[in-house]
């Protein structure tokens, strides 16, 4: 079995807050954020690879990792290659990282009813509501956000749920990752996860070339606005990721 990717991280210490991990960027999305750093990627830019090609490379790598993360893209999209690759990571004895936009909650489903899950990220893109949703993903989808919430209720069990915001300057607000986040936590109810406020940078190959002259925040100031949303949410665990690296609020 194949599946198709843009290119992979024999070693990260980013990706997965903690551990190190050996990531890979699966092609393709069904998201259009016009902000996206990874605007190949979602229009199907890469190479097929046999996965136990791909396996081979992760047990070069296993000694150094703790996880394998999948990421794109979307992920999700290859739900039979995903599958199968995880089963072979568990198998290595290496624990599993998928990081996905959420909205196809039936593989996410068939993921965690398998026990293939081990640290689920996703992104909270602004507040969970449909019309805001379209305008900051670029896809016109009223079921979206729905998909979204359902995704979110079936991953109480993995160990490690951390949900991400890439701060993109004119385009999100503070108020609606708050109220974002508050509505995540009655959805997963007593279980506990991580938040991560992202540093948005312009790079030249993003869908919407006018957000390639959008400002960058600074990590610094990227502290304060994480401290703002940890305190108005009450979330425990808070960290600013950014090219300066990661650090907890």
């Amino acid at each position: 079995m194949k599946v198709k990717i843009g290119s992979i991280i024999e070693t990260s210490l980013v990706d997965v807050i903690g551990a190190p991990s050996f990531v890979i960027w699966f092609s393709g999305c069904n998201f259009r954020c016009p902000w996206c750093h990874a605007a190949p990627l979602v229009f199907g830019a890469g190479e097929w690879i046999e996965i136990n090609e791909l396996v081979e490379k992760i047990k070069e790598s296993a000694y150094a990792v703790e996880y394998v993360q999948v990421t794109g893209g979307e992920p999700t999209l290859q739900p039979e290659g995903l599958e199968k690759l995880f089963e072979k990571v568990k198998a290595l004895g290496l624990k599993t990282s998928l990081d996905t936009n959420s909205s196809n909650p039936k593989v996410i489903k068939k993921l965690v009813n398998k026990k293939l899950i081990d640290h689920y990220a996703t992104d909270l893109k602004t507040d969970l509501i449909a019309e805001k949703y379209s305008k900051v993903i670029g896809v016109k989808d009223k079921e979206t956000v729905e998909k979204i919430k359902k995704s979110l209720s079936l991953v109480k069990s993995v160990p490690l749920v951390e949900i991400r915001t890439t701060f993109v300057p004119k385009l999100i607000a503070e108020n609606d990752i708050i109220n974002g986040l508050k509505k995540i936590k009655r959805i997963l109810k007593n279980k506990t996860f991580i938040f991560v406020l992202q540093q948005f940078y312009p790079f030249e190959n993003l869908i919407d070339k006018e957000y390639s002259k959008r400002e960058v925040i600074a990590h610094e100031e990227l502290i304060e606005i994480a401290k703002k949303i940890k305190k108005a949410s009450n979330i425990k665990k808070v960290f600013v990721r950014s090219k300066k690296g990661i650090e907890e609020v």
